[in-house]
C-alpha cells in the first residue's frame, strides 16, 4: 500500500475533511511510468515508433500525462489515507485543492462521510409477539371458490344486468369537476358487476340496465386512484350498455378438481390448498416477527444518518423514478423514500455492529456453497459480497430472536386466495 501522510483538518457531523500528502518519489515514479507509456505508443515525424525521447513525449502529451497520473495516484492515496486514519468511508468522496508537480510532493484535500461510531444498544431481550394462524375449512372454501371463478365461463344474455354479471359499456365524458380528464370517450369498458370489483356508482347505475340503454352516471373517484387525472375527481359519464354476460361457475366436485390440476378428487384439492395456506401463513408469521425485530432495534438506536449518503441515495431514486413517471416531483419522491432510506441505513449499521460485538461472522466456505448453487449461465448471479451480507444479516436475525422473549398469539387467518 502507498505510504502517505494524512491529517484530519475538519470534522462536521459524520463528514471528515483530511489533507493527503504523497511523497515526491511516488509522484515522479508515476510521471516517469506514464510518460514512458506515451513515448512507446506515440508517432513523431522523423522517428520510428517508440524511438522518440521522453522529453518529446512529455511536451506533446503534458495534459494527458498529468490526468493519467492523477487518476493513478489519487485512488491509491485515498485508500492509504483511510487506512492510516482508521476510517471507513461511506458514499463518494469530494476532491479539492489538488497540487501536482514533478519533483514535488502531491497534496490534496478529500471530504467524505464516514461510518458512524455508535454503541448499539437495546438488541437483547426484545419483546416479540409471534402471531400464529390456524387454517380451517372456512379458509379453504373461499380459496376453492376463487379457483372456480378463475375457471368460470360467460354466456351473453339479453335480460337486464344483474349483480355478478360482466357488462361492456361505452362511456362519454360529460364533465369532470377538475377539467383534467384528457379523453372524452372510453369504448368497450368491461365492468365486473360485483361489490369491490366495480366502482359503487357504476355497480348501482348499470345493474338493471338493458342492452342499448343509456344513462348518466356520476362517479366520485378516491384520492388514491391510480390514474392521476381521475384521483380525487368527480366525473359525469353518459353510459351506454353494449352487452351483458352471465358468469357460469363450475360445480365444486371431483371433475372440477381434476381439471384444475393433478388432483385425484375435490378432497385432494382441498388438502393441497390447506397445505399451501399453512405455508403462506407460516411465512407471514415469520415476516411479521422480522418486522418487529427490525423496528425495535432501529427504534432503540436513533442515530443521525450521514447526510451525504442520504442525498446520494435519494438523488439516484429520484432520477430513476422521474424517467418512468413524469407526474412525480423530486420533493414528493424524497418525502416518500427518505424515511425508508434512513431506516434501512440504521438497520444495516446495527446488523454490522451487532455482528462485530457478538463475534458473528460468515465463513468463506458458506459463501462459496451458495454461489455454487447458481448455474454458470444464469443472467443474474449475486456477488460474493451480497451473499456475505445476506448470510450475516440472517445470522444476526437468528441471534436476536434466540435472545428475545417471544409470546404466541393465535389468530384466525384471512388469507388471500391461493392458487395451488
Amino acid at each position: 500500500m502507498m505510504k502517505v501522510q494524512a491529517t484530519i483538518t475538519e470534522e462536521k457531523g459524520w463528514a471528515r475533511t483530511f489533507q493527503v500528502t504523497v511523497p515526491a518519489a511516488d509522484v515522479d515514479g508515476a510521471f516517469d511510468a506514464t510518460t514512458e507509456r506515451y513515448r512507446k505508443d506515440a508517432k513523431f515525424p522523423g522517428f520510428r515508433p517508440g524511438k522518440a525521447t521522453a522529453t518529446m513525449a512529455a511536451a506533446r502529451f503534458a495534459s494527458e500525462i498529468r490526468q493519467d497520473v492523477l487518476e493513478e495516484i489519487i485512488p491509491k492515496a485515498y485508500d492509504a489515507a483511510l487506512h492510516e486514519l482508521g476510517l471507513t468511508a461511506i458514499g463518494s468522496p469530494k476532491l479539492d485543492k489538488v497540487k501536482l508537480e514533478r519533483g514535488c510532493e502531491m497534496v490534496f484535500s478529500i471530504e467524505v462521510e464516514i461510518r458512524p461510531q455508535v454503541d448499539v444498544i437495546g438488541y437483547k431481550g426484545l419483546k416479540l409477539q409471534k402471531r400464529t394462524y390456524e387454517i380451517t375449512d372456512g379458509d379453504v372454501t373461499p380459496a376453492i371458490d376463487e379457483l372456480r371463478e378463475m375457471a368460470s365461463t360467460f354466456t351473453e344474455v339479453t335480460r337486464p344486468a344483474q349483480n355478478g354479471d360482466v357488462a361492456v359499456c361505452d362511456l362519454q365524458k360529460i364533465y369532470d369537476r377538475r377539467n383534467q380528464v384528457k379523453k372524452s370517450k372510453f369504448e368497450n369498458v368491461r365492468l365486473d358487476l360485483r361489490e369491490g370489483r366495480a366502482r359503487p356508482e357504476f355497480l348501482k347505475g348499470v345493474v338493471g340496465m338493458t342492452v342499448g340503454e343509456g344513462k348518466e352516471i356520476e362517479v366520485q373517484y378516491p384520492d388514491d386512484e391510480r390514474d392521476p387525472d381521475l384521483a380525487g375527481n368527480t366525473v359525469l359519464f353518459r353510459t351506454w350498455l353494449k352487452s351483458v354476460s352471465q358468469r357460469n361457475l363450475p360445480a365444486a366436485d371431483d371433475e372440477f378438481a381434476k381439471k384444475v390440476g393433478s388432483f385425484a378428487s375435490l378432497a385432494d384439492l382441498r388438502e393441497k390448498v390447506a397445505a399451501d395456506l399453512r405455508r403462506r401463513a407460516d411465512a407471514g408469521t415469520m415476516k411479521d416477527v422480522g418486522r418487529q425485530v427490525r423496528q425495535q432495534v432501529v427504534d432503540a438506536n436513533p442515530f443521525d444518518v450521514p447526510q451525504g449518503f442520504l442525498d446520494e441515495y435519494l438523488e439516484g431514486v429520484t432520477t430513476r423514478l422521474l424517467e418512468t413517471d413524469k407526474t412525480l416531483t423530486p420533493e414528493a419522491i424524497r418525502a416518500q423514500f427518505a424515511p425508508m432510506a434512513i431506516e434501512q441505513f440504521r438497520w444495516d449499521y446495527v446488523v454490522y455492529e451487532i455482528a462485530r460485538k457478538e463475534g458473528i461472522s460468515v465463513q468463506e466456505s458458506e459463501v462459496k456453497e451458495i454461489l455454487a448453487t447458481w448455474p454458470d449461465d444464469a443472467k443474474e448471479k449475486p456477488s460474493a459480497e451480497k451473499i456475505r451480507d445476506t448470510l450475516l444479516e440472517n445470522k444476526v436475525y437468528d441471534f436476536l430472536v434466540a435472545s428475545a422473549e417471544v409470546t404466541e398469539a393465535p389468530r384466525v387467518l384471512n388469507p388471500k386466495i391461493v392458487t395451488p
